[in-house]
């Protein structure tokens, strides 16, 4: 299982300032309490950034790319974010519920406490993933390749993963109920004994021990 890479900042970070998210880029520094709600930009691009408190809620952006980044006790619920780029971001107690984030590139992400609540993430490419204490309840995973994910102490509840790649994926550690899926989900996915019953259920399994 491959190890998810955080990201890379500088010691210390030059406070910064920002009114507007439209071609934002933002290199080696921070942000703090920022008050970003409702906007609409084409362009935004952060690099060796601490995203400190503050509020991107309901911002819609066509093309993001966030790397190196690590956002902390922001509020990002209700983003639209489609196709976004994301590489080596943590995202720490933020709230996230109601995100969209089709056929977005994760690669090297790790969400911790993080509540993910009715979340979209349909047709997105995760590579070395880690949800850690996350509220996942009725996520959409459809058609996402979540190979070698991992989901640590999170809540997978009502989650839709029909059409998804789930090789690798481990949610051992997790508690799952009322998931969507299909025999061609399961195939590769890293369960307990106790999950696999569970699933063998939603499949119209029999399992008998007589």
């Amino acid at each position: 299982m491959s190890k998810t890479r955080g990201p890379k900042l500088a010691r210390e970070l030059a406070p910064v300032a920002i009114a507007e998210l439209e071609g934002a880029e933002l290199e080696g520094a921070r942000l703090e309490g920022c008050a970003l709600a409702d906007q609409k930009a084409e362009r935004v691009r952060f690099e060796g950034v601490r995203v400190a408190g503050g509020s991107l809620s309901a911002t819609k952006v066509a093309r993001l790319a966030w790397i190196d980044v690590a956002c902390e006790r922001c509020d990002l619920s209700l983003a639209q974010w489609p196709s976004a780029a994301l590489t080596r971001v943590e995202l720490r107690d933020c709230r996230a519920s109601g995100v969209r984030w089709e056929r977005a590139e994760l690669e090297d992400v790790r969400f911790a406490g993080c509540q993910l609540d009715y979340a979209v993430f349909a047709g997105a490419r995760v590579r070395r993933a880690t949800f850690e204490k996350c509220r996942l309840r009725e996520v959409d995973f459809g058609g996402a390749d979540l190979a070698g994910a991992t989901f640590v102490e999170c809540e997978i509840a009502g989650v839709d993963f029909i059409g998804a790649n789930l090789e690798g994926a481990d949610v051992r550690a997790s508690t799952v109920r009322d998931v969507r899926l299909g025999a061609r989900e399961v195939r590769g996915l890293v369960v307990t004994r106790d999950q696999a019953a569970v699933l063998a259920e939603l499949l119209g399994l029999v399992v008998r021990d007589d």
